[in-house]
């Protein structure tokens, strides 16, 4: 007789794997003690068989078994075919209704020989077995991490125990490099990912980034010196649904010498993930953007969409911006039709600072003073300091041109990833300050607050921490509402 073999084990640890073997060398020998012919032999590692969802050898089995490949399938115990009742008759039914006989060893049954209902009460003894395994699953989950139980695997820190954790340097830069992305240039999590690949940097796993993974990292307060266990359950072992505990029932642990970034930064994280979401409910086409400074700040009155940048370089340049509804659909759904030009509204704003300033010369001379009080001495400006850095750069650059010299690369890959590399060797050499005059200092501390509070190096997230919206109506009248803060 054709017969085939299935056996399963949960996990992939290392003494489960050596159980699965053994349960493949038994049926090897208890085919050949039978007279059987072994036609196929089918193995399931690290799954549960609480669902046929995950188990793809079963469901080829299942597959074969249609096509006539074999007679009857031997199994050890009842529980390595289904730990779900359902799921057990079902696939029972289907096997006889193909006339082929099931063999369970280690309770001496074939399904053709036994009524349903005795195969029914050993199908439920299975279930409640696995049942009564994921409660002291569960209960010990719960007291680890009452405990403090760390995660297994988290980017940023390495594993030095159940309960210890210590922060991975390289890591926690390329986390702290997320959060100001986040914060400071108000990149969206697609765009922070997008970046952190292009300068080469890597998940723990040695993947490239996504935004899903950069929203982990934003999300988790490990990051700022708070473990926070217990946040979901296992609703039903059946399916293995997991649901979201209320925060009440979290297990919180102050763990400051873990910390990354400061609790004021991944705090502003939050705001700034809430105030972002809230704007995505509100519209789907309102989704946050920073790539300009006006990026999503413009709003239509009429409609409440956000205004798009617009660019006409027919005769000269002109860089304005228009409500992106009367732009898609013209008069049909939003009639404000008006357009605002950048530079107009750059130079009101600049007027507006000006005159909330009053004295100019002694606002601006205050900043650089403040400026030149916290910084310590020696930071000054040396254009020979970092110099190992920005080699690395310029060399990763030449390469991508090389790259794309030899037809390997698109040339828009080749301006995303140059685009990048510019923007870290700028932030390169804005960090490096050095040793020289006072008045040198000065002046260029000055030119730096001038072109700052000018808007000409404000960026669209320094912006928001000044102006909430800017509306605009159909009778071109714009209106600039502040931060209450």
């Amino acid at each position: 007789m054709r017969i085939a073999a299935y056996c399963r084990v949960s996990t992939d640890s290392e003494q489960q794997l050596d159980s699965l073997e053994n349960q493949k060398a038994f049926f090897t020998e208890y085919a050949q003690k039978n007279g059987h012919e072994l036609a196929a032999l089918y193995a399931d590692r690290g799954t549960s068989g609480t669902s046929l969802r995950r188990r793809t050898e079963f469901q080829r089995l299942m597959r074969d078994a249609e096509r006539g490949l074999f007679e009857m399938v031997v199994v050890k115990d009842i529980s390595r075919f289904a730990r779900n009742t359902v799921d057990f008759l079902q696939s029972i039914r289907r096997l006889k209704a193909l006339k082929i006989d099931t063999l369970f060893l280690t309770a001496n049954m074939k399904s053709l020989g036994e009524s349903e209902f005795v195969l029914t009460v050993f199908g439920a003894m299975a279930q409640e077995e696995s049942a009564n395994l994921s409660k002291r699953v569960r209960f010990g989950k719960k007291v680890n991490a009452k405990k403090g139980r760390v995660p297994q695997c988290i980017f940023g820190y390495d594993r030095l125990d159940n309960f210890t954790l210590a922060v991975n340097q390289e890591e926690a830069e390329t986390v702290r490099e997320i959060y100001r992305l986040y914060l400071e240039e108000g990149l969206g999590s697609w765009s922070v990912a997008g970046r952190l690949n292009a300068e080469g940097r890597l998940t723990k796993y040695r993947q490239e980034w996504d935004s899903r993974g950069v929203r982990r990292i934003l999300e988790n307060p490990l990051y700022c010196g708070v473990l926070v266990n217990h946040k979901y359950e296992v609703e039903d072992y059946l399916t293995g649904r997991s649901v979201r505990l209320p925060e009440g029932e979290n297990f919180v642990h102050e763990r400051p010498e873990w910390a990354v970034v400061t609790r004021e930064q991944f705090e502003r994280v939050q705001c700034e993930l809430a105030r972002r979401r809230k704007g995505e409910r509100q519209s789907a086409d309102s989704r946050h953007s920073g790539k300009h400074l006006f990026s999503t700040l413009i709003k239509c009155e009429s409609c409440g969409r956000s205004f798009t940048r617009k660019r006409y370089t027919y005769a000269n340049t002109r860089i304005f911006w228009k409500c992106s509804t009367n732009e898609s659909y013209p008069s049909e759904r939003c009639g404000n039709r008006v357009t605002v030009d950048e530079g107009e509204l750059l130079q009101a704003l600049r007027e507006w600072a000006r005159r909330l300033a009053g004295d100019w010369e002694g606002f601006v001379q205050s900043i650089v003073a403040e400026a030149r009080r916290q910084l310590p001495e020696q930071q000054v400006f040396d254009p020979d300091a970092g110099g190992g850095k920005r080699k690395r750069l310029e060399s990763k650059k030449q390469r991508w041109q090389e790259m794309y010299a030899n037809d390997l690369i698109s040339l828009d890959e080749l301006k995303a990833r140059i685009g990048a590399i510019q923007r870290e060797l700028e932030r390169e050499n804005t960090a490096v300050i050095a040793q020289g005059s006072a008045k040198d200092e000065e002046t260029v501390c000055r030119e730096r607050v001038e072109d700052f509070l000018s808007f000409k190096t404000m960026k669209n997230a320094g912006l928001r921490k000044i102006v909430d919206y800017i509306s605009v109506d159909q009778d071109g009248n714009v209106r600039v509402y502040l931060c209450k803060a």
